[in-house]
């Protein structure tokens, strides 16, 4: 069961095909992007925010929930939630996110299923849930429609505390509200 005495995040962004560098750890974009979520993740450890939920989507989502496990290994305390939209939502994964997505899995606290099925609307639904059950959301964005501008357009109007690890827009967390432009 998750501590409620502890602030919560959640993390919205990009499917690998929408980032405009490649999700390898020998891309300089990318190494970057991991080194500004890792500082963020961090930061937000040490301003008491022990819950990170992830919607195990291919892309930002895995790549942060491995984060938080690298971190957690540091800060044991700290407690990673999967929050699936639907049952079988890795089938369409390629066999390399598929291994990694079971592997997060497998390492989660808590694992929260929304739905049995695929459903229009259901990844949405995992969106708000995971804002409506968050201080921080985490993101990294760039501008692009799509379910990551929805979600961070959400998390405006519940007046969440969104974080840009976007290099364009990252700031160090004594001024973690980053520019978001929607």
């Amino acid at each position: 069961m998750i501590d409620n005495n502890f602030k919560k995040c959640c993390f919205s962004g990009y499917r690998p095909s929408k980032f405009p560098f490649r999700l390898k750890e020998n891309d300089p974009d990318f190494q970057v992007m991991s080194r500004n979520l890792s500082t963020t993740i961090s930061a937000l450890i040490d301003d008491e925010c022990g819950v990170f939920y992830t919607g195990m989507a291919l892309g930002f989502d895995i790549l942060a929930a491995e984060a938080v496990l690298e971190l957690k290994k540091e800060f044991p305390h700290i407690k990673l939630v999967a929050v699936v939209p639907f049952e079988e939502q890795k089938k369409s994964y390629s066999p390399d996110w598929q291994k990694r997505y079971e592997s997060v899995i497998k390492a989660c606290d808590e694992v929260v299923v929304l739905s049995r099925e695929y459903h229009a609307g259901c990844y949405q639904n995992r969106n708000k849930y995971m804002v409506d059950n968050s201080d921080y959301v985490v993101t990294w964005y760039d501008g692009k429609q799509g379910g990551t501008r929805n979600t961070l357009n959400y998390a405006q109007k519940k007046k969440r505390y969104i974080v840009n690890v976007n290099t364009e827009y990252f700031k160090e967390f004594n001024n973690i509200q980053s520019k978001i432009d929607l």
